[in-house]
């Protein structure tokens, strides 16, 4: 699959395995990428550990921390956002955690915050990448979802 600079992804998977194959060739290329997990940075610093590039990574936790977003601050979650797409021109954002800021503030809040983001993106290099279980997820939302993205791929192993 290539990659191409300026699109959205919708991956859909049960587990982010997709979504991490492409992000370490996207990471080996020296790009820098903010990923926002419902898993522990901990956790994803196992999965990409011996890659040393710049891998900024938020957890969508009400934990008090530097490296968690509280997922009912949806103002910090896009100041974040927002942050990181100025300081990084040809960034990546990841999102696999859709499902947790959707059972703190509702589908509809949620999207129109990835909708503003991928408008502020434009034509400019950036990425984002939505990985997501679809069975986390209703059909209508989910279809809504695939309508917004550039591209969507599901994974083999969940058609």
């Amino acid at each position: 699959m290539k990659f191409e600079n300026g699109k959205m992804y919708l991956i859909e998977e049960r587990v982010p395995l997709r979504t991490h194959q492409i992000l370490r060739k996207e990471l080996a290329r020296g790009r820098p990428t903010l990923y926002i997990s419902k898993h522990s940075p901990s956790l994803i610093a196992t999965q990409f550990g011996d890659l040393k590039e710049p891998m900024t990574t938020k957890w969508l936790s009400p934990r008090a921390g530097g490296d968690c977003i509280p997922p009912m601050n949806l103002n910090m979650f896009e100041g974040y956002l927002e942050q990181f797409l100025m300081e990084n021109e040809d960034g990546i954002v990841v999102l696999n955690g859709l499902d947790v800021l959707e059972m703190w503030n509702g589908f509809k809040p949620v999207l129109n915050i990835i909708k503003r983001t991928r408008k502020k993106m434009g034509a400019n290099s950036y990425n984002f990448i939505i990985s997501l279980d679809p069975k986390d997820h209703y059909d209508k939302q989910l279809a809504e979802l695939e309508r917004f993205s550039d591209e969507v791929l599901v994974s083999s192993a969940e058609a």
